[in-house]
């Protein structure tokens, strides 16, 4: 079925569509983009919180460490098995970093607008703002989680096969079965 041409005004009201949403699109990556990379680059600030090196590092913190880097090396080891390439193996780290830190800042959210729906909000906004393990539980297994969850699952291009011979379209007998045949 043929389909009727679009006017002109329908054709740039068309192109304005898909202009904004590829810009959208291009901001969504971005913001999430650059979320995931400042939540990277500031895990060394909640690591060494204290300034005072390894002393300062708690028995949590020393398992953070050794199981990012692992992960990271299984990120990178995915990354060159399946051909993905340095940025975009970085891009999908970075990203799946920022949509872990965007689910942290929804939670974040929800609690403080639970906060302002209870009677007494000093009591438990006291006990959230005090020093707990949870919290360093929380944003640490979220960054195992993304890391892992970032290793590319399969190839984007399919590897290159070898050609398969074309099949004949009448079979085709040996020498041999020609003369018994005879």
């Amino acid at each position: 079925m043929h389909e009727k041409e679009l006017s002109l005004t329908g054709k740039l009201d068309n192109g304005l569509t898909k202009g904004i949403l590829h810009l959208l699109g291009w901001l969504k990556v971005g913001g999430l983009w650059l979320l995931g990379l400042t939540s990277l680059a500031a895990l060394p600030w909640i690591i060494f919180e204290y300034e005072e090196g390894l002393s300062d590092l708690s028995i949590l913190e020393w398992g953070f460490i050794p199981l990012l880097a692992l992960l990271l090396w299984r990120h990178v080891h995915y990354c060159k098995h399946f051909t993905t390439g340095f940025w975009l193996g970085f891009s999908r780290l970075l990203i799946c970093q920022g949509v872990m830190s965007a689910l942290k800042f929804l939670l974040v959210g929800v609690v403080i607008s639970g906060l302002f729906l209870i009677e007494h909000p000093q009591e438990l906004f006291y006990s959230l703002v005090q020093e707990s393990p949870l919290d360093k539980i929380i944003t640490f297994s979220s960054v195992l989680v993304a890391a892992y969850l970032a290793a590319p699952t399969s190839c984007k291009k399919p590897v290159n096969v070898p050609a398969a011979a074309p099949l004949a379209a009448e079979p085709t007998a040996s020498p041999e079965a020609k003369e018994a045949l005879q």
